[in-house]
């Protein structure tokens, strides 16, 4: 078997583990146990148990960015109102439950808050999500918000939108009423938080605009 064989099939089993225990509760025997591979195997391919945790977070979230398309359906004719929600519907495809009965992307994403809040957190592992935030959400707020210029309004404007669905995303955590069970409820979530982003945003405009 060749060694990237062995590589996958460790990152895979890895991937089962940590999901299913942690980081902390996991040891490397189980992970040995797991893939069918010795200790030597995992030194020679990862490092050591943390480096490998972190390249089984990215494969998550490498993941969930292809489970998510922010930019289905949309134009260069479609409306800034149809860009953010097809965004806010990308975003909260990952909450989706009716399609994963075992919770699992429910705990990969509690792992991955986790990892964010730690205080050894590789920045380099959520820079794709930051470098996807700036391609589509900025510029969408920012012509939303035309013709305010402040730096600093904007700024803020963009941390609230996007806080306003990682607040979900970490509600989902301790409170199963947040997930979303139904293809019903993830069109009338992202209905939901696409009138409110706006509404907030309007009620922004109005004011800063105005002063």
């Amino acid at each position: 078997m060749s060694d990237q064989n062995t590589k996958n099939r460790i990152l895979e089993a890895a991937s089962r583990v940590f999901c299913g225990k942690g980081f902390k509760a996991t040891t490397v025997r189980d992970i040995c146990a797991e893939a069918d591979a010795n200790v030597a195997a995992i030194n020679y391919h990862f490092g050591d148990k943390r480096k490998l945790y972190i390249q089984v977070l990215k494969s998550w979230m490498d993941g969930m960015f292809k489970d998510a398309d922010r930019l289905n359906g949309i134009t260069k004719t479609s409306t800034l109102e149809e860009r953010l929600r097809a965004y806010i519907y990308g975003e909260l495809r990952a909450l989706c439950t009716y399609d994963d009965p075992e919770k699992i992307k429910k705990s990969k994403i509690r792992l991955l808050f986790e990892e964010y809040v730690s205080e050894d957190c590789d920045p380099e592992l959520f820079k794709c999500h930051e470098e996807i935030d700036g391609e589509l959400l900025t510029p969408i707020i920012r012509e939303l918000l035309t013709p305010i210029e402040d730096e600093e309004i904007l700024r803020q404007a963009h941390m609230a939108a996007s806080g306003v669905l990682v607040h979900h995303f970490l509600g989902i955590i301790h409170y199963p009423e947040g997930e979303i069970e139904s293809k019903e409820k993830l069109e009338f979530m992202a209905d939901f938080y696409t009138t409110f982003i706006l509404g907030s945003l309007k009620a922004i405009k109005e004011k800063y605009h105005a002063q």
